[in-house]
């Protein structure tokens, strides 16, 4: 199984993320042409999206498509949980991830270079955070429950992204009890820690270069 990954992509450390709670390494390599949006790629994964994974004649993207893949075919640990209501919450959170956090962190990527938020970034950003907040387990002390899960994979490196650009920006969001309680027991974590504390180093590297005058 190979897995197709870029350093900067948060979605190819989710996935990283996903094969160290697993246990499991496999073959990860850049994109051939140098960039996902090549035509060596595109020959490869039709998609031209990052990450995937390709499994003998099977090509799968969407992060959260390889994540359930993954889950199954690498069943120990179970990572979805098996009660029905906790599953859905699993998969909420995921999406909650995708498609309203990590877009709106993605975007102040355009803003580094200048040292300044647009408008209304830092409140847009602060009301996705209070509904991630709202669907996290009460007891945790993970996103659901007391082991890391799928849930658990997405938000750690959207995290990272946030805390270095904190001092960038002169901002501080207000992280909920239960989500600084989620951020200490991931960061305890040695498997987070192994693609964190690398992906940490790789954005800090980004914004140095983003922000050189060279």
């Amino acid at each position: 199984m190979i897995l197709y990954a870029v350093p900067l992509s948060s979605y190819c450390a989710k996935v990283r993320l996903c094969l160290a709670l697993k246990g499991r390494t496999i073959d990860v390599r850049e994109p051939p042409g140098g960039t996902y949006r090549s035509a060596e790629y595109r020959a490869i994964v039709p998609s031209g999206t990052i990450p995937a994974i390709v499994d003998g004649d099977f090509v799968l993207a969407e992060s959260d498509t390889i994540l359930e893949y993954l889950e199954e075919v690498f069943p120990d640990p179970q990572l979805l949980p098996v009660d029905p209501k906790a599953r859905a919450r699993a998969r909420l959170l995921g999406r909650l991830h995708d498609l309203h956090l990590e877009p709106r962190v993605r975007a102040l990527f355009a803003d580094v270079q200048a040292g300044r938020m647009a408008g209304g970034a830092a409140a847009a950003i602060q009301a996705k955070l209070d509904a991630i907040e709202a669907n996290l387990d009460a007891e945790g002390p993970f996103a659901i429950g007391s082991r890391p899960g799928l849930a658990d994979c997405a938000y750690p490196a959207t995290f990272a992204i946030i805390e270095a650009f904190m001092p960038l920006f002169d901002w501080k969001p207000d992280f909920g009890r239960r989500t600084l309680r989620w951020q200490a027991a991931s960061r305890a974590h040695p498997a987070f820690e192994t693609v964190i504390g690398p992906y940490r180093a790789t954005v800090a590297e980004w914004i140095r270069a983003r922000r050189s005058p060279n």
